[in-house]
């Protein structure tokens, strides 16, 4: 079940993002494509662990809405590998479990311009800040730690399958076709919610880290 949701859900971002691409070509006066690739540092509040240690895949694609003006409008569709994880460096002084959570995100948000590029016909730097939703496509625990009436391996039917978060960044254009995002986004909906599912439980909400490689077709 879980994989027929993810291959749906694939699906759908795939032709949604073609479209908008092929969209891109036509209103080329006003919106721009762009594709993104790189790396998700994440852990989660209320898991007994500490630190951006769970390290994941993140990539797809953009589009923006361009003004006349420093403000840009974007929207992303993206695959986002995120979770918990002990210390990289010193596992044994963690307890010992692992959360691994795949989503599609599609953050929304505002970038504000600055140092313009007269030759190229962009901003050498941004700033950025919105909102993101995410669909859970599949997680897995290993929990070593609890006991197993108290483990997270019980708690993944209770995850939620909807996020939402909001995320702060900044992007540095290397040239006309390049660029590097560093990006912090923090949960709004948690993950596990106790009092909702009535579980004798903590509270986990996910935030994560993004560094990224972005390459524009404009």
């Amino acid at each position: 079940m879980k994989l027929e949701k993810t291959l749906i859900y694939l699906r759908w971002c795939t032709f949604l993002a073609l479209g908008l691409m092929t969209w891109t070509d036509v209103q080329a006066q006003r919106f721009s494509a762009g594709l993104v690739a790189g790396l998700n540092a994440s852990q989660i509040d209320g898991d007994e662990l500490a630190g951006f240690d769970k390290v994941g895949l993140t990539g797809g694609i953009k589009t923006t809405m361009e003004f006349e003006s420093v403000w840009r409008m974007n929207m992303e569709f993206l695959y986002s590998e995120r979770g918990s994880r002990p210390d990289i460096f010193n596992p044994e002084y963690d307890p010992d479990i692992e959360i691994s959570l795949k989503y599609i995100e599609i953050p929304v948000y505002i970038s504000l311009g600055d140092w313009w590029q007269e030759e190229g016909k962009y901003y050498k730097v941004s700033a950025q800040a919105g909102l993101s939703y995410g669909r859970l496509l599949d997680a897995k625990t290993t929990d070593y730690y609890h006991s197993s009436e108290e483990a997270y391996d019980k708690l993944v039917p209770y995850f939620s399958e909807n996020d939402l978060s909001w995320m702060l960044g900044a992007t540095i254009r290397l040239s006309k076709q390049w660029g590097i995002t560093a990006r912090y986004t923090s949960g709004i909906i948690p993950l596990l919610d106790p009092e909702k599912n009535n579980l004798n439980t903590q509270r986990l909400l996910s935030y994560w880290l993004t560094f990224r490689f972005e390459y524009y077709f404009k």
